[in-house]
C-alpha cells in the first residue's frame, strides 16, 4: 500500500471500490477516500482529524473502537460481519438506499504501530441474495412440513398449539384452523405424560423420546401415537415442535403377537426338534468327512505296501517258483493281496479318492454282460429281472468301479433275502432341475431292488455310514453302501435308498448322462500289447520297495530301467535318447509326478508319461495323464503301458 501522507489517499486509493478510513493512534482520521466520502455524506476535507464518533454520533461503535484498541495495541485483525453489527456506519448506496457493509480492521506497518486501517465494503447485494434465501428455504420448510406424513405441532411457552401441519388434522379429525390456540393437553386421553415431558423440553432439559399417548378424535375414536420433540428459540419466544407418529399398526401387531405367545411352547418346541436334526445332520457329515479324509490316508499308504506285494507275488507265480506247494501258497498269498487291495479300493470310494478312469459306458450292455455272473454269484434261491429301458445315454463312470458296485448292491440283496426272493436290476434314463441335490441335467438311474426283509427310519439313516452292517461280526466290511455312496458323489451323480420292514429295499445311483464328445471318444479302439519291448524306461518313485518291484516288472517286459528316487533326481536322465517311457509316482517329496510330467511334455513332448498313484485327488492330478492305481500286476501294467502306445 503505498504511503498514507495524502488526506484523501491518493488516486489510487480513491478508485478503490471500498470504503479506505485510517484512524492514527488516537482514534482520529488521517484518510478518508472518496468511496466512504460518498457513501456516508461527508467530504475528506469535514472527516480529517475527527473522531468516528464525531462523524457518525447515531453509531454504536463500540465494537469497532474494540477493535481498533487490539490492532494498535497487539496487531490483531478483525472482521465485523453485518450479520453480526448491522449498521455499524449509516451509509447509503449511490441509488440513496441502505448500503449493507462488512468492516475489517488491522494494524498499519510495523510494530509499534501508530496507524490503524478500517475498510469498510459493501454486501448490500450478497445480503438481498441471502435473505431471499432465507425466504425460500423457509417457504421450502412450509411445504416440507405441509407435505409430512406425520402429524406435527408447533406449541408455544404456554403450551398451545401455534402451528398444526394437515397430516395433525387428519389424524385428529379437525381443522388446522381450529386447533390453533388449543392446548394440546385436551387433545390426549393421558395428559400427564405429555405434560411432564413437554415442560422438560421447554427448560432444556433430557427426555428420553419416544413417549407414547393416547390422542381422542373428533369422531370419539382413540389413535395411538409415539411422540419425540425438540425446542427452539426465535427472537425471545421459546417453542417445542412435536412429531407424532401412527403406532395403531403396531398395536395390532403386538395384539396378534400375545396370541402367538399361547403357542410358543409348542412352536419352540419344534422348532427345537428342527434344530436337533440339523445338527444330528451336521455331526453325520463332519464324522463322514472326517473318516473319509483318515481312510484316504490310510488307503495311500496301504496301497504303497501293497504294491511289491502283489507285484512280487505275481513275478513269483508268473515266473513257476518252486515246486506246486511252493505255489499253492503264493497263489493264497496273491488271493489274500487281492482281497485287500479290493478293501483298499473300497477304502479310496467311501472316501471318494480312488482314481478313476471316467469314460462313456453303456450301463444297459454292463448290466446285461453281468447278468449271468450276478446269477452264479446269488444262487439258484434268488430270482433274478433286468428291466432295462431301450432308449437311455450312456453314462459318465469307471466301468470296472460300476460292475463291482453292481455286484456289491447284488449281494446286498441277496443277503437281505435269506429266504430267497427277487432281485430286479433296473436302468432308465432321468432329468434333475433347479431345486433337486443334484445339479441341473440329464442322467442315468441304475436300480437294484430286492424283495427281501428291508430296513426301519433308525437303520436307514445309517445306511451308508463307513463300517455300519446288519449282517453281524465277521460278515461284511460295512463299506459296500459307503463306498457306492462315495463313488456316486465322485462321479458327479449321488445315491437314493428307499426301504421299509417286510417290504424290501430299492438303492438308486445316479449317474451323470455322457455327452456327444464323451461317446465319440471312447469309440477309438486301444492300441494292443506289444509283446516286444525294448528301450529305456526312468521309473521315478520315492517308495524303494515299490519302485524296485515295478522296476522288475518293466524288466521281465524287456525294458531297460533307469530308477530315480525323486523329479529332481530324474531330470538328469531325460536327455537320454533311449528314453521310450517315463514312469512316475504321483505324491513325492519335492516335485509331484504330475508337475514333472508337464515338464516332460515341454522338454521331450513325444515321451510318453504314465503316472503311478495309490492316491488320486481329481483336483490335483491332471485327468489328460495316464494314470495306473496302485497296487497292481504284470498284465494291469502292461495293459497301461499299451494304453500309452508303448
Amino acid at each position: 500500500m503505498p504511503a498514507l501522507e495524502s488526506a484523501s489517499g491518493g488516486p489510487l486509493l480513491d478508485a478503490l471500490d471500498t470504503g479506505v478510513v485510517v484512524l492514527n493512534g488516537a482514534g482520529r482520521v488521517i484518510v478518508w477516500n472518496e468511496w466512504i466520502a460518498a457513501a456516508s455524506g461527508c467530504p475528506t476535507g469535514d472527516a480529517l482529524g475527527r473522531l468516528l464518533a464525531d462523524i457518525f454520533p447515531s453509531a454504536s461503535l463500540t465494537r469497532l473502537h474494540s477493535a481498533v484498541a487490539e490492532a494498535l495495541d497487539s496487531g490483531a485483525s478483525s472482521l465485523l460481519t453485518q450479520a453480526l453489527h448491522p449498521r455499524l456506519f449509516p451509509l447509503s448506496t449511490r441509488s440513496g438506499g441502505e448500503l449493507v457493509h462488512n468492516v475489517a480492521v488491522r494494524p498499519v506497518g510495523d510494530k509499534p504501530y501508530a496507524s490503524c486501517l478500517v475498510q469498510v465494503f459493501d454486501v448490500t447485494v450478497s445480503a438481498a441474495r441471502e435473505r431471499v434465501l432465507r425466504e425460500r428455504q423457509n417457504a421450502r420448510y412450509d411445504a416440507v412440513v405441509d407435505s409430512a406424513p406425520d402429524p406435527i405441532l408447533t406449541i408455544d411457552a404456554a403450551g398451545l398449539i401455534q402451528l398444526a401441519n394437515p397430516a395433525a388434522a387428519r389424524e385428529l379429525g379437525y381443522e388446522p384452523s381450529w386447533l390453533i390456540g388449543k392446548p394440546l393437553q385436551d387433545l390426549l386421553e393421558t395428559p400427564h405424560a405429555w405434560d411432564t415431558a413437554w415442560r422438560r423440553v421447554l427448560a432444556g432439559d433430557a427426555v428420553l423420546w419416544p413417549i407414547e399417548l393416547t390422542a381422542r378424535r373428533r369422531d370419539g375414536s382413540r389413535s395411538f401415537l409415539d411422540a419425540s420433540a425438540s425446542r427452539w428459540q426465535s427472537g425471545s419466544g421459546l417453542f417445542v415442535t412435536t412429531i407424532l407418529r401412527d403406532v395403531n399398526a403396531r398395536r395390532a401387531a403386538e395384539s396378534r403377537l400375545r396370541a402367538l405367545n399361547e403357542t410358543l411352547e409348542q412352536r419352540v418346541h419344534e422348532r427345537t426338534s428342527e434344530l436337533e436334526r440339523a445338527h444330528e445332520q451336521l455331526r453325520q457329515a463332519q464324522k463322514v468327512e472326517a473318516i473319509g479324509q483318515l481312510t484316504g490316508g490310510i488307503a495311500h499308504d496301504f496301497n504303497n505296501l501293497l504294491t511289491p506285494i502283489v507285484g512280487g507275488l505275481d513275478i513269483l507265480q508268473r515266473r513257476g517258483v518252486g515246486d506246486a506247494r511252493s505255489q499253492r501258497l503264493i497263489d493264497g498269498a496273491l488271493q489274500s493281496a487281492e482281497r485287500a487291495r479290493l478293501l483298499v479300493h473300497r477304502l479310496l470310494a467311501f472316501a471318494r479318492q480312488q482314481p478313476l478312469q471316467t469314460t462313456s459306458v453303456d450301463v444297459r450292455a454292463l448290466v446285461q454282460e453281468m447278468l449271468d455272473l450276478l446269477g452264479s454269484t446269488l444262487g439258484p434261491r434268488v430270482k433274478i429281472v433286468s428291466d432295462l429301458n431301450q432308449d437311455v445315454p450312456a453314462a459318465m463312470a469307471d466301468a470296472n468301479q460300476l460292475e463291482m458296485a453292481l455286484l456289491n448292491l447284488a449281494v446286498n440283496g441277496r443277503d437281505a433275502m435269506p429266504d430267497g426272493g427277487t432281485l430286479t436290476v433296473g436302468v432308465r434314463s432321468a432329468a434333475a432341475g433347479p431345486g433337486d441335490k443334484l445339479e441341473p441335467g440329464q442322467y442315468l438311474v441304475l436300480t437294484v431292488t430286492d424283495t427281501g426283509v428291508g430296513m426301519d427310519a433308525m437303520t436307514l439313516s445309517r445306511a451308508v455310514e463307513p463300517f455300519f452292517s446288519t449282517k453281524g461280526i465277521g460278515k461284511g466290511t460295512g463299506l459296500g453302501l459307503s463306498m457306492i455312496h462315495g463313488l456316486a458323489a465322485q462321479l458327479g451323480g449321488g445315491l437314493e435308498i428307499a426301504s421299509a420292514p417286510g417290504v424290501g429295499t430299492s438303492v438308486e445311483m445316479w449317474l451323470p448322462a455322457a455327452n456327444s464328445a464323451s461317446r465319440e471318444a471312447d469309440t477309438t479302439t486301444s492300441p494292443s500289447v506289444d509283446q516286444a519291448k525294448s528301450g529305456a524306461v526312468l521309473l521315478i518313485d520315492d517308495e524303494d520297495l515299490v519302485r524296485s518291484s515295478t522296476a522288475e516288472m518293466l524288466s521281465d517286459f524287456g525294458y531297460t530301467v533307469i530308477e530315480a528316487p525323486s523329479a529332481a533326481a530324474a531330470r538328469t536322465h531325460l536327455s537320454d535318447p533311449s528314453l521310450v517311457l517315463v514312469v512316475t509316482d504321483h505324491l513325492m517329496p519335492g516335485m509331484t509326478g504330475t508337475a514333472f510330467a508337464r515338464e516332460v511334455k515341454l522338454t521331450r513332448p513325444s515321451l510318453p508319461v504314465l503316472i503311478i498313484s495309490g492316491y488320486a485327488d481329481l483336483d490335483d492330478v491332471a485327468p489328460d495323464l495316464p494314470r495306473l492305481a496302485k497296487p497292481f500286476r504284470e498284465a494291469e501294467l502292461s495293459a497301461a503301458l499299451a494304453a500309452v502306445g508303448v
